[in-house]
């Protein structure tokens, strides 16, 4: 009877061990949020232009000769433009940071923020073209969602920009056994990868100057540490079965020799 006391036990603790605290669930826990507005100001990092970027610039209101050099058309064959004719025919920004355009030649683009350079470009073209319109955008803005979410992969961002919680739901969002406590946030620069935790389970995340990504940004949700107790807690049943059955015949053995 002490063995089987003893099992029970066990399999009481093991159930607390795997129990996962709400601030590990929820998003955005506010214990001051009531039924008026309240407002979160964002810390927004203007992304500027980087080496091996892939722009699309389009020139609107050319002849027919120049449009072609520029622009490539929405459609080839009835077939939609994929992400990957979009990168083959987009302009990239070299090692030196310019970007060669037909007919105009190279312009230093690095650094520029996507306005300022649409207007650099809008005012290069000017010079060699009359009634030409610039439409500048990046084609290489993608985020990538890892971990402990329902579709890990790389997703291409069609905007100029994204929240960490947009790219997580365009994932699935997190599964059961990810941590929205301890979500890590990969960004590269000039002197290597950044990397800070992003707690999206309150809602101070939503002032951090990383709720929204950068081109190129990597999301990493973590899983829980309850989930190796979850997935343990099968066979840690079956034996504790065992146990209890065996207790249970040595009990019966003992009954019957008296």
């Amino acid at each position: 009877m002490k063995l089987t006391k003893t099992a029970l036990v066990l399999m009481v603790l093991a159930l607390m061990s795997s129990c996962v605290s709400k601030r590990n669930i929820n998003y955005l826990r506010d214990g001051s949020l009531s039924n008026t507005s309240k407002l979160f100001p964002n810390r927004k990092f203007e992304y500027r232009i980087q080496v091996n970027d892939v722009l699309s610039i389009r020139v609107l209101g050319l002849d027919d000769a120049n449009a072609r050099l520029f622009n490539v058309e929405t459609t080839t064959g009835g077939v939609a433009l994929t992400d990957a004719s979009l990168y083959v025919n987009g302009f990239s920004v070299e090692k030196t940071g310019n970007v060669q355009l037909p007919s105009v030649g190279k312009m230093h683009l690095q650094g520029m923020t996507v306005d300022e350079a649409q207007a650099a470009v809008q005012a290069k073209i000017n010079e060699y073209f009359s009634n030409a319109t610039v439409i500048l955008k990046m084609v290489s803005f993608r985020v990538s969602v890892l971990g402990e979410v329902n579709r890990p992969g790389s997703y291409f961002v069609y905007n100029n920009q994204i929240s960490i919680l947009e790219a997580l739901a365009q994932s699935g969002g997190p599964t059961e056994f990810g941590d929205k406590r301890h979500i890590t946030l990969m960004r590269q620069s000039d002197q290597g990868t950044q990397a800070v935790y992003v707690d999206l389970s309150s809602t101070q995340a939503l002032t951090s100057e990383y709720f929204y990504l950068l081109p190129n940004d990597v999301v990493y949700v973590p899983a829980l540490r309850a989930r190796p107790a979850r997935l343990n807690l099968d066979l840690f049943t079956i034996l504790l079965s065992a146990v209890s059955t065996a207790a249970v015949v040595i009990t019966v053995v003992q009954n019957s020799k008296k």
